[in-house]
Formats: structure tokens, sequence, C-alpha cells
């Protein structure tokens, strides 16, 4: 076979190979292999060069083609996966709606790094909404019989207080507050998500605290600047202004916050015939229950699935007498309705914009 053949062969198995590789890594090899001269004559320097770009080719393609068989080492997969173009921390761990966001790109870098107790704590990112705060992290721990197997204590600063909060090993699976994963040797991934039911404010210092890692007692302590601007320039909110009566209340739907990702609706709701007043025990849950019956779906029929509290339950409650909240997962960017119901008899049809 000669060159020319060989080029042409190289071109046409470049095209058909099937390889799940980087778009700039398979576009790298089509620039070589396009710029394999094709011309009949060829002179004793320049057959050298085409055979030693030929070389290059296979060894490329060889290359990818491993990758996308899987058929490397575990320390070459590992290398691959954290180079920068792969991934995120948050595309690792942590909840789905942050995941998305991640995918938008509205994450912030962070750089804080703290030893303590031979431990140490790197934040490398953080998003940040007005629904939505998760700080993503790396530990890496001294080699031990057990590992890292969480953080069993942390206190962060919110309006002037400080909350501790600690975790067994049986919270801290359930916990939806942290997440974590291992990913080589001693280096573990993970998030820390706190639950604010308010608003949180435009900008704001969060002062973090972990205190106590894997079974060591120790201070790890961080000042974080966060900042919602980028979210909040894609966020939108609509006031449907829309009601309905549904087992003995007259149900409103006031607003609707879509973050990147959250999407919290505020219902007011109040009895058919007076206000509902805080006291009555009986009627709040009979509000909890109606809370509970309601179900969202996206343009498409979709369900929104639920955002859990840290006890697993669906996040939202009552903000006052005649206000709740439920928090969902992002609804599709292109979904242009969406449709609230209750039990059978009540239906919302809410176009979003």
């Amino acid at each position: 076979m000669n060159e020319l053949q060989v080029d042409k062969e190289l071109r046409e198995k470049a095209k058909k190979a099937i390889v799940d590789v980087p778009m700039h890594f398979s576009a790298g090899i089509d620039q070589v292999l396009g710029s394999l001269p094709v011309r009949p004559v060829l002179k004793k320097s320049y057959v050298r060069k085409n055979k030693w770009l030929i070389s290059v080719a296979c060894l490329l393609m060889g290359m990818f083609l491993l990758i996308g068989t899987g058929l490397v080492s575990p320390t070459m997969a590992h290398m691959l996966k954290n180079l920068p173009y792969v991934s995120t921390i948050f595309s690792f761990v942590g909840d789905s709606g942050i995941k998305v966001a991640d995918q938008q790109g509205l994450t912030q870098p962070l750089d804080q790094s703290v030893n303590n107790q031979g431990i140490t704590v790197s934040l490398k990112e953080a998003y940040y909404d007005r629904l939505n705060l998760s700080i993503g992290f790396v530990v890496t721990f001294p080699p031990s019989e057990n590992g890292f197997q969480h953080i069993e204590k942390l206190s962060y600063e919110w309006q002037g207080r400080t909350i501790t909060r600690t975790f067994t090993t049986e919270e801290a699976k359930k916990s939806y507050l942290l997440h974590w994963r291992h990913v080589e040797g001693n280096t573990y991934y993970g998030t820390f998500q706190p639950f604010f039911f308010e608003e949180l404010p435009e900008e704001w210092t969060l002062k973090l605290v972990l205190q106590k890692i894997g079974g060591v007692d120790g201070t790890w302590q961080f000042d974080i600047p966060l900042t919602r601007k980028p979210a909040d320039a894609v966020t939108k909110v609509t006031e449907p202004g829309v009601s309905g009566q549904s087992r003995g209340f007259i149900l409103s739907v006031k607003q609707i916050i879509r973050t990147p990702s959250t999407t919290r609706i505020v219902f007011g709701v109040q009895g058919e015939s007076e206000s509902i007043e805080p006291a009555e025990e009986e009627t709040l849950n009979q509000i909890d229950l109606l809370s509970d019956a309601i179900r969202v779906f996206d343009s498409k029929g979709v369900p929104l699935s639920s955002i859990t509290d840290e006890k697993g339950n669906r996040r939202g409650g009552i903000t006052g007498s005649t206000l709740f909240t439920k928090d969902f997962h992002p609804i599709s960017v292109d979904s242009h309705s969406m449709t609230i119901a209750v039990d059978k008899q009540l239906r919302f049809e809410i176009p979003l914009d």
C-alpha cells in the first residue's frame, strides 16, 4: 500500500471511528490528517515527513480509541477525569439543581485552603442564588485505618447568630446538606449546602467553620464572599394571580421564582369565609395536607420533583398565617408553561415567559 492509499485509509477511519472524546481532541486529529499532502509526486524528504505525520496520527488515534473503549489504567482515568475541561466538583457531587446551574457556567471560583491536624480543606467553587447556596470543597485526609468518613461538626453565621450542626454517621448518609465522594488515594470531593428559608441577600460573606472531620477535632475556618448577580441575571419571577377552591380553602398562586437551581412557588391560602388564625392547630394541619396534595408539571407533562430538607421532607412550609411555599428542582428552560394540580378538582395552567 503506498502513502496516498494510507492517507485515504486514515481519513476514512477517522470519519468512521466512534469514540467519546473531547471535541477539541477529535478536531486536532482531523487537523493533523487534513494537513497530510495528497500530491501524486513526492520527494524523498517529503515522504519521510509524511510517514512521520502518519505515525503521529496513528498514535493519536490509538490513544483516543483506547480511552473511548475504557482500556486505561485507573491512574490515567483519574488524571483524565480531573482535567479542567472534563468536570467540576459540582458535576461529581451535590444537588441536581446545582449541577444544572454548574452546566450553565453560573458558579464562582474559590481559592481558600486551611491545613489543621494534618487535614487539608480547600474551597474550590460556590453557587449562590436567591434560594440556594452550595460550597464545593476538597478534603485531603491523612492515611488511616478508616479513612475520611464524614464531617461531624460545623458552624456558620446567619443573621447575627451562629448555627452549629453535628452529624452522626447515619445522619451524614441521609443529610442533603453534605455530600462527598472519594476521588483517589486520600482525596475527597464534597459539597456543603446550608438551607435558608428566607431569600438570600444579593451579596454576603459566609463565615464557615469546620470543627470535626473524620473523628479529628480541629479548626478549618473560612470567610467566603458570595454574590448572586450572575444567577439573578437569569432568574425569572412570575406573579400569576390565579386562585381556586379546594378542601374548604381558597388557594391562590402568588408568585413563582425560577432560579437556575430551584423553582419556588408561593401560595396564598385562606378559609372560604374568614382568614386563618395561626393558633388553630387543626387548620394548619389541614393546610399541610393541602400542600402535600399539590403536584407540578412542565409544559411536556413531566412532573417537577420536590427538593427535600435535611429530614427528607419536601422543602417548603408555612411562612405566615396565609402563605406557604414549595420548592422544586428547576423547570426545563424550554418549558413554556407550568401546570399546578391539586387533587382532581383544581388545576392551574400558568404561562411562563
